[in-house]
């Protein structure tokens, strides 16, 4: 029979027993826990770098774009010709794209490519509607068992609404991280393996002016008009005030002066919506502005050189705060230049509600207004507009290059 000290003693060595087995199940979950931990970590590192990389082809492309000599650009075709003069070295294959590799760190490297353009696959388009409908008979051209539609880089204009090629473009880019062992090796091929890859995209379109006429003043409404005494607007080879046909006549003091050729204008077709001036709607407007804000303070004064400004709401200039540089602002609500504010703008203004102009003031370039326009000077001061295409064209040179309509966002399918 087994004494109670020897079970106690024996109780005491299985109790110490599984608390070492516990002990050890603790320690190698723990390990386990952590090393889960340190994988997580380094695929979402890997994972966040080859978005990094996927976005600076994004980036590429648009710098390729607006430095093209020809706009809008009606083909995506980086070259690559280092035997010209000067050497041509726009990517590192031209067969694909736009394709950079670089060393982000040492054994780490990256590749983006934004690749030509895919046209889409035959199909027979049964039912005449103009697009591939699921039934119809196409061309497997790459064997994956279904129709593929135009992809990768491509213009998307048609799509868009726009006539014609080159307005709208969709930017595609694959980015990809690499463990370089092998210098001498190319990336992909063992032992530089592939660790992540990720594809964005974005979209660039033109910027298009086009006032609805050729003139220092473009009013919805004849009749919404009023210019005062000391008033100065200058047509040139423009005219001074245009309107719509059958809207009334603008009503000038005796003291103001209105000059053109002719001084005012009726016109049939006539538009002043931002859709029709600026070619988009107001949300890619807001996407496109170098500033897009609820402030006046924030553009500045003056206004960054040749910018897009957009301030959603009324826009008070006055002395403190005067609306001053070249470039183009768009108020969606109402404007006011007030007296004393010394403002000397160059470019278009465009107001969605009502304008109210005094003295001393001087825009140079087209003022386009929605709403009831009030100009007039103040003691000895002239409120002045001048019509000046000369202005408007380097707007349109400098400014009218494409711009970024969506940010960079991540497709619904990879690839």
């Amino acid at each position: 029979m087994v004494s109670p000290q020897a079970e106690r003693g024996v109780l005491m060595v299985w109790a110490a027993f599984v608390m070492l087995l516990v002990a050890g199940l603790i320690v190698a979950g723990t390990q386990r826990q952590q090393a889960l931990n340190r994988m997580t970590r380094v695929e979402h590192s890997v994972a966040g770098q080859a978005r990094a990389v996927a976005v600076a082809g994004v980036v590429d492309a648009f710098a390729w774009f607006r430095r093209q000599t020809v706009q809008p650009v009606t083909a995506f075709t980086p070259a690559l010709d280092l035997a010209a003069t000067p050497p041509v070295n726009e990517t590192d294959d031209p067969a694909i794209g736009l394709v950079r590799e670089y060393e982000i760190s040492p054994s780490l490297w990256g590749r983006y490519e934004v690749r030509l353009t895919k046209v889409a696959e035959p199909y027979t388009d049964a039912n005449g509607n103009g697009y591939y409908d699921e039934g119809e008979a196409f061309t497997d051209q790459d064997g994956n068992g279904q129709w593929d539609g135009m992809r990768e880089t491509r213009d998307v204009s048609l799509e868009r609404g726009l006539a014609g090629s080159g307005g709208v473009w969709l930017i595609e880019s694959h980015g990809f991280l690499y463990r370089r062992q092998d210098l001498a090796t190319p990336l992909g091929v063992s032992p530089n393996d592939r660790l992540a890859t990720f594809r964005v995209a974005s979209e660039i379109r033109r910027l298009t002016l086009t006032p609805p006429a050729a003139a220092a003043l473009c009013a919805d409404q004849g009749s919404s008009v009023t210019i005062g005494n000391r008033s100065r607007i200058t047509g040139g080879t423009g005219s001074g005030v245009a309107f719509a046909s059958a809207s009334g006549s603008p009503s000038m003091a005796s003291g103001s002066e209105v000059t053109g050729s002719p001084a005012t204008t009726a016109q049939p077709s006539y538009d002043t919506s931002l859709e029709a001036v600026f070619g988009v709607s107001l949300t890619e407007l807001r996407s496109m502005a170098d500033v897009s804000t609820t402030s006046v303070e924030a553009i500045g004064s003056p206004i960054g050189d040749m910018t897009l400004n957009v301030i959603d709401g009324n826009a008070t200039f006055d002395a403190s705060n005067p609306l001053r540089g070249t470039g183009i602002v768009v108020v969606l609500g109402n404007c006011t230049i007030e007296s004393g504010s010394n403002s000397f703008f160059g470019g278009l203004l465009w107001v969605g509600g009502n304008l109210t102009v005094r003295a001393p003031s001087y825009l140079r370039g087209v003022v386009v207004a929605q709403g009831t326009v009030d100009v007039r000077g103040v003691g000895g001061d002239y409120a002045e507009m001048n019509y000046d295409d000369g202005i408007i064209g380097e707007l349109l040179f400098l400014m009218g290059q494409y711009r970024h309509t969506k940010a960079v966002y991540v497709p619904d399918s990879e690839s």
